[in-house]
């Protein structure tokens, strides 16, 4: 008696929602894009071994992640520069309404940041850069 049981929600709950799975690789665990899509953990996992597009979208989105990762890491290490707004709320004496006036835009530098070029050499540079210099011996 095959074909009985409940019906597959491939096809309703996931596959027209494939590019936004990329998208929530991003932000979200598996667990959490399945909860979303409104299907069970067990069910989401055994979709990813059946139906490679949803593998190839999840995949994806983890290498977007990783990208965008690797370029907030490699920013940090290195310093950078950013403009600082402020910002201040006045009543204005003659309307009485509160207005949003920007009083001052200051450029602030963010240095490098120890740690994350640490954590980058070891990746980068493995055979020239450890935490322990007797290692690379």
């Amino acid at each position: 008696m095959a074909g009985k049981g409940r019906p597959d929600k491939y096809k309703t709950h996931i596959e027209p929602y494939l590019d936004k799975i990329s998208e929530m690789a991003l932000t979200m665990t598996e667990q959490q894009m399945a909860e979303t899509l409104d299907v069970g953990y067990t069910t989401f996992k055994k979709y990813k071994r059946l139906y490679p597009a949803l593998n190839d979208h999840l995949q994806k989105g983890r290498k977007d992640l990783v990208l965008e990762l690797k370029s907030a890491l490699i920013k940090r290490a290195k310093g950078y520069s950013y403009t600082e707004k402020k910002t201040v709320k006045r009543k204005n004496e003659n309307t009485g309404e509160i207005e949003v006036v920007e009083e001052s835009e200051t450029i602030k530098q963010y240095p490098p940041d120890v740690a994350a070029l640490n954590l980058l050499l070891k990746n980068y540079d493995q055979d020239g850069w450890a935490n322990d210099p007797q290692m690379l011996e």
